[in-house]
């Protein structure tokens, strides 16, 4: 009685595990190895908006130093990402016309504009203005992003930020998202994003240097004074420009919900 009984116990037993191992199999099969074949089709896909596949979506080149001290730097911006020539061609210009127009100390002193080298708080490699590009970039899961900060300088005043602009390219389509559509998909309005600023601002405020948070605030309906993108993390972020009592400068926060 008791042999029977292990019989029937061990060949229920033997009878569970090939029926897990079927299961099992089956929903390795289904799930894992078809999300596996899903992930590497998305690659084909993400891969696909890039015009050379072995580098990033944007990478720089012909760099140059113009002030150390200073640390201003020129470079050339590549968007690897098809059918951005224009873009490209647009963007090198201007940092060619910024590279054209450095006037330098003893040049206006021997031209008359600058009576003394005195009158210059600023000496870095003898530059007396010039304007410059700080280039950021980021990569998210479905965008990637590009961030130009302007900034001018000048031996009297040295670095203040001028303007921004960002470009949000789709990972999967490589066409420009615009602002509306970003402020759509984090589902947040200027309205919600002036609050957030406003917010930010109030928590900095100094006695030292003081932040005119109304006129920043205004100035956010000005397209040239802010911009959206999206970081590393996936977080929806506006660059702008903070107007203070002094010295104007710029300003990154994410502003997702």
């Amino acid at each position: 009685m008791e042999e029977n009984l292990k019989s029937k116990l061990g060949f229920f037993t033997f009878l569970f595990i090939i029926l897990a191992l079927l299961v099992g199999g089956f929903i390795y099969t289904k799930y894992v190895i078809k999300n596996k074949d899903n992930v590497k089709d998305d690659n084909k896909v993400l891969a696909s908006i890039k015009e050379d596949k072995s580098k990033d979506y944007f990478y720089y080149e012909n760099e140059s130093v113009i002030s150390e001290s200073a640390e201003i730097y020129y470079k050339d911006i590549k968007i690897n990402i098809k059918d951005t020539e224009e873009l490209n061609r647009t963007l090198n210009n201007e940092n060619i016309a910024f590279k054209d127009n450095i006037k330098y100390i003893k040049d206006e002193l021997a031209n008359g504009n600058l009576l003394t080298d005195e009158l210059c708080t600023y000496k870095n490699d003898d530059i007396f203005s010039l304007k410059f590009r700080d280039y950021k970039d980021y990569e998210a899961v479905n965008y990637v992003s590009l961030v130009l900060k302007d900034y001018d300088y000048t031996c009297f005043d040295s670095i203040t930020f001028s303007k921004v602009r960002a470009y949000v390219f789709d990972k999967k389509t490589g066409e420009i998202v615009k602002d509306e559509d970003l402020l759509k998909k984090y589902k947040v309005n200027m309205a919600i994003i002036k609050k957030a600023v406003q917010v930010n601002l109030e928590s900095k405020q100094t006695a030292e240097n003081v932040i005119l948070i109304e006129d920043t605030i205004n100035n956010l309906d000005n397209a040239s004074n802010y911009a959206l993108y999206v970081d590393e993390f996936g977080n929806l972020c506006i660059s702008y420009l903070v107007k203070t009592s002094e010295v104007d400068y710029n300003e990154d926060m994410e502003v997702s919900l």
